[in-house]
This record gives C-alpha cells, sequence and structure tokens, in this order.
C-alpha cells in the first residue's frame, strides 16, 4: 500500500528540480522529475502544487527540445481556475513567465511580451538570482525580435551582470542578442568585437558557440561580404551539436542564400533542400516566409508571385525587420536583371517596412 506524501514534501521536490532546470543541469533536472513525478503521483490532494509540477515540467520540456507546445492550450487551460483563486505570487509568476517562454519559442511574439510583462509586475516575489536573471533574458530577446532595440539592450544587459555574478555560460547569449541589435541597426564592426569577444569565452561550450558563429555569419550578409558568411555558416554547422538542433535549418537556409547569391546553384540547392525539411517540420513562420523568396528568385528565376507570398506571411506575423531584408535583396537581384522599376517597387517596400518597425509598439496591458 503506498504512502500519502503530504504536498509540502512534493513541493521541496518540485523546487529543487526548477533550480536544476534553471541552472542548465540537464541530468540532474531528468533525475529530480523523476523523484518529483513519483511524489506527486502519491501526493495528497493539493492543486496549487499540481499546477506548480504542470509548469515545471513544461519548463523541463523547453529545456531538453526547445520547441515544446503542441498541447499548450490544453495544459495551461487547466493551470487558469487555480491562478484565480490563489494569492500564490510565485505560482502567478511562474505561470505568465512560462507561458511568455512557450509564446516566443512558437515566434508569437507580441503574445509573449504581454505575459512577460504580466510576470515582471510579479518580479518581486522569485527569490533566485539565476530565475531573475532568465527574466530579463527572454524579455531581451522578445524586444529584440519586435525591433525595440533600446530596451531589448537593457533587459539583456540586466540578465548578463547577473549571469556574469553567477559565473553561468548564459552570459555569452547576451552578448550574442546584443551584438544582434548593433548587427541589425547598422553597426556592423561593434557587432564583430563583441561577437568574437564572445566566441573566445565559449570554446568549450560547442552549441553557443556555433550559435555565435552563426550571428558572425548574419552580420557579414548584412555587410555583403558572400565569402565571409559563408566561412561562418560552414563553421557553425561543423559542429554536431549545432546540426542536432532546431537552428541548424536556419543556419543551412542562410547558408544555401548566400551560395545563391555567389551564383554556385548546385551546392546551394542541396542546403536550400535540408533546411526545407527542418522548416516544415519545425514549422518556422520566418524561416518558411524567407524560404518562399529565395525560390521565387534564385531557384524560379524570379518569381514574384512567390517573393510577395512570403512577404505578406512577414507581414501577417509583424516581422518588419525581416521584409526590409527580403525586400532589399529582390531590389537588388531586380536592378542586376536590368530591371528597374520593379527593383524601385521593393525598396520602396524595404522602406515602408523599416518605418513600421521603428513605429510599431506592443499594445499594453
Amino acid at each position: 500500500m503506498s504512502t500519502v506524501v503530504q504536498a509540502e514534501k512534493a513541493g521541496a521536490k518540485i523546487v529543487d528540480w526548477y533550480s536544476c532546470i534553471i541552472s542548465r543541469s540537464i541530468d540532474q533536472a531528468i533525475l529530480l522529475k523523476e523523484q518529483a513525478s513519483a511524489l506527486v503521483k502519491n501526493m495528497e490532494p493539493n492543486d496549487k502544487i499540481l499546477a506548480y509540477y504542470s509548469l515545471v515540467e513544461f519548463r523541463h520540456e523547453m529545456l531538453l527540445r526547445q520547441n515544446a507546445g503542441m498541447e499548450e492550450e490544453e495544459r495551461f487551460s487547466k493551470i487558469e481556475p487555480i491562478l484565480e483563486n490563489t494569492v500564490d505570487h510565485l505560482l502567478k509568476y511562474l505561470y505568465y513567465f512560462i507561458s511568455g517562454q512557450n509564446e516566443y519559442i512558437n515566434e508569437r511574439y507580441k503574445s509573449a511580451i504581454k505575459l512577460f510583462r504580466k510576470a515582471e509586475r510579479l518580479l518581486e516575489y522569485v527569490d533566485d538570482d539565476a530565475e531573475e536573471a532568465e527574466f530579463y533574458y527572454y524579455a531581451g530577446a522578445v524586444c529584440y525580435r519586435l525591433n525595440q532595440y533600446p530596451f531589448a539592450t537593457s533587459y539583456v544587459e540586466q540578465a548578463k551582470t547577473i549571469f556574469d555574478s553567477l559565473g553561468y555560460v548564459d552570459k555569452v547569449n547576451c552578448q550574442i542578442i546584443i551584438a544582434a541589435t548593433n548587427s541589425e541597426v547598422g553597426k556592423y564592426e561593434k557587432a564583430d568585437e563583441i561577437l568574437k569577444n564572445a566566441l573566445q569565452q565559449a570554446e568549450m561550450h560547442l552549441e553557443t558557440k556555433a550559435l555565435i558563429l552563426r550571428t558572425l555569419g548574419l552580420n557579414a550578409i548584412r555587410k555583403r561580404e558572400w565569402e565571409e558568411a559563408e566561412h561562418y555558416f560552414k563553421s557553425a554547422l561543423a559542429i554536431k551539436e549545432h546540426r542536432q538542433s532546431p537552428v541548424s535549418m536556419k543556419s543551412q537556409y542562410n547558408l544555401a542564400n548566400v551560395l545563391f547569391r555567389l551564383q554556385r546553384d548546385l551546392e546551394a540547392r542541396e542546403f536550400f533542400k535540408k533546411a526545407e525539411v527542418g522548416i516544415l517540420y519545425y514549422r518556422n513562420t520566418e524561416y518558411s516566409a524567407r524560404s518562399l523568396v529565395t525560390k521565387g528568385l534564385y531557384i524560379e528565376n524570379g518569381n514574384l508571385a512567390l517573393v510577395n507570398k512570403g512577404i505578406d506571411l512577414l507581414r501577417e506575423h509583424s516581422l518588419e525587420f525581416e521584409i526590409a531584408e527580403v525586400a532589399e535583396e529582390t531590389s537588388a537581384y531586380l536592378e542586376k536583371a536590368g530591371k528597374s522599376q520593379e527593383a524601385l517597387k521593393y525598396m520602396k517596400v524595404a522602406y515602408e517596412a523599416k518605418l513600421n518597425q521603428n513605429a510599431l509598439g506592443v499594445d499594453q496591458e
């Protein structure tokens, strides 16, 4: 006969488990998940602890797979009624923060920032430096994706300061975002400087090293240094941990795109086919749109219907910076083909997107 476990004991084990998730101690997190699951299974009835367990389990899945979210609506709907009847501020914080992380992973950036704002109002109830740093990191990351660069930099610098004090490698991920914001506003040399400094710090952390190399490749694209970009993307993809991650499909796409621009179509098509498989599997909106543009320009020899379809998809998701990038690429392609009037049309699209990215905000709640 199973002994009934006190809710407090199960709750303490979940706290330990969550601490391992935050510190990226994957092996220990897996072990503690098994222990917490066994305790919860035999626990006395307690809806709050069950909600806490469900949220931490979901965060555990995001840590391991980075693409959790197929059944998130059902999972979160079970927790919402408990939140309405509790004064547990930490539980409410976790709900908003983890829900926001899920929205971020699934490219629903405006929804994510609204949830992070709600979480931020409860941040004072979080008594863990690593948890606080992770919040600032994700808040900065989503502001970056929404082109809110000053807010992104402010949040990420706060995260980096805390990660630095804890000795966590996550500080390097913060440097990647800071560099990316510099790159997107045209400060290419500053971005290179930050990334090359981060590369030295990440030598023993191969997946992070690959992300830095990939970001250097993106910066090289914006400088129109195609051979340099090719080198960085191939260096990233040479790292096994990167090839096995969801981000690899982005690097494969970017490499294919660069090779098309270098007029090495045969090699480009090989990487493009690999990228398409990953894009379809992970259902990535941004890269689905980008692949339509690349296919329209380089595989179907200037099929502007496909290009426009890609731009419309980006517009549906308010990805204005990305619209500007692909519209400028299309304009350059058309100008080279001697189609000046059509090239001008896409330069106007790029210009309008740049105006929009500076004007668009996020509704307050």
